[in-house]
């Protein structure tokens, strides 16, 4: 039986991308929401939080070190991006399986931080070779709603790692908790494994060379004759990514990418710490708010983006979110008041996790419009590592932030720079010349 090709099958294509984006998702949850509610309660501050989450962070916001070396060392016979994604999700699972063998992760921090940093090696790889196969295999009609697609699983993943594992750390202990994310990775590994990208590609080492040729000519397919072509150093990828970045659109869209999400970076370990260290909430009750309801919100706003992105506009989509989300952290910090109001506060995490979402789907397509298509893995690759930068830089003033201005204001700084982003939208659009008819 020949295995499905993703250039071939739009839905498979569509249902493996997604899967990948899962696999993703389910690490971050668990980091954000499961050990930082597990941290909280034990006692940790703020700034041992923080720290967590900045190694976490920090491998993604230099995963563009990835793009040019994943282009340059594809593997022709299993396919361009098939080959990394299995080592990388070789990789998580080790990781993975070395953090369920530690007696009790949260008292062992030095060793937990160095394994959250390995681990994300390997998921940042992962991502940069999926986003990559993205590129490669969707068509541009597609990219806008697969791009909300994917990010939507990545919220369903997280939703997974978050709120599912809270309930299964709880019942079970941490360890447990490193076992369930052993069998979702493993079990999404499986489709990458027993696919291929395009016909003629190899599945296993051992298995027939299965190149397609036209019937009637004996030709190889376009698909495969392209992946026959030498690919080119990595000198050149990187000579071409600088000059890319010299266009203004692509400039301010760096910029953009550095301060998209970085409120809600400087706000999550504050969060975590203002619910379940000085309002009361349990461990569970955290991780079901922020990990399960407000993350299926986030999954919905990212599909939902996506299509908007396609059908009014990406930035109009972009800039729209940011801009309400500025309000609700403002609106957030000087209604103290309703803190004890769990309804209300719930309504909150989950409008944020909507538009969250949102916002990152139309950004996806922002990037996909401003990228060369020559680089474009590449370029996208380095704008989503500009993003992590700025999430993994404002991590560590999460605690000075909140030592020095307070929860309330260290809320309206968060509102300033989400703002900020709104002024700059404009400025990413590419402007080319008219075509003459």
């Amino acid at each position: 039986m020949q295995p499905y090709a993703l250039s071939e099958h739009r839905i498979i294509r569509i249902v493996v991308l997604c899967a990948l984006y899962v696999a993703q998702g389910v690490p971050f949850g668990f980091l954000t929401v499961t050990l930082a509610a597990a941290m909280a309660a034990s006692g940790a501050e703020t700034e041992a939080i923080a720290s967590v989450f900045a190694l976490g962070t920090l491998p993604w916001a230099l995963k563009w070190v990835w793009g040019p070396f994943v282009d340059r060392f594809g593997n022709s016979r299993f396919g361009r991006r098939r080959p990394w994604i299995l080592v990388a999700q070789t990789g998580m699972i080790a990781t993975l399986a070395a953090m369920a063998m530690m007696p009790d992760p949260v008292a062992d921090l030095r060793t937990l931080g160095i394994l959250v940093v390995l681990h994300n090696i390997c998921n940042s790889l992962q991502d940069v070779c999926v986003d990559a196969m993205a590129i490669d295999l969707l068509p541009p009609k597609d990219r806008g709603k697969a791009s909300g697609l994917m990010y939507g699983a990545k919220y369903g993943g997280t939703a997974i790692g978050g709120g599912g594992l809270s309930i299964v750390a709880g019942l079970g202990g941490m360890p447990l908790a490193y076992v369930g994310m052993i069998v979702v990775i493993a079990g999404i590994a499986l489709l990458p494994l027993l696919t291929i990208e395009r016909p003629g590609d190899r599945r296993f080492p051992w298995s027939k060379v299965g190149v397609d040729r036209d019937q009637n000519t004996g030709d190889l397919p376009a698909d495969e004759s392209e992946a026959e072509v030498p690919p080119r150093s990595a000198l050149a990828l990187l000579r071409d990514l600088a000059g890319a970045f010299t266009v203004p659109a692509a400039i301010v869209t760096a910029v953009v990418a550095l301060l998209a999400t970085a409120a809600s970076g400087l706000l999550s370990p504050i969060a975590t710490n203002l619910f379940v260290g000085d309002l009361g909430w349990s461990q569970e009750e955290y991780g079901a708010a922020t990990g399960g309801a407000a993350v299926f919100a986030g999954l919905a706003g990212a599909v939902l983006g996506g299509f908007l992105a396609d059908w009014i506009g990406a930035r109009r989509v972009f800039a729209t979110c940011s801009l309400v989300l500025a309000l609700m952290f403002a609106v957030f910090g000087l209604g103290d008041a309703f803190w004890e109001n769990r309804m209300l506060v719930w309504g909150y995490l989950i409008i944020e996790s909507a538009l969250a979402g949102c916002l990152n789907a139309a950004f996806f397509a922002i990037c996909f419009g401003v990228c060369r298509p020559s680089i474009a893995a590449t370029q996208f690759t380095a704008y989503m590592a500009l993003m992590n930068l700025g999430v993994a830089g404002i991590y560590t003033l999460s605690g000075p932030f909140e030592a020095r201005f307070g929860v309330q204001t260290t809320y309206l700084i968060a509102a300033g720079i989400q703002f900020s982003v709104v002024l700059l939208v404009p400025f990413t659009l590419v402007f080319r010349p008219k075509t003459k008819v």
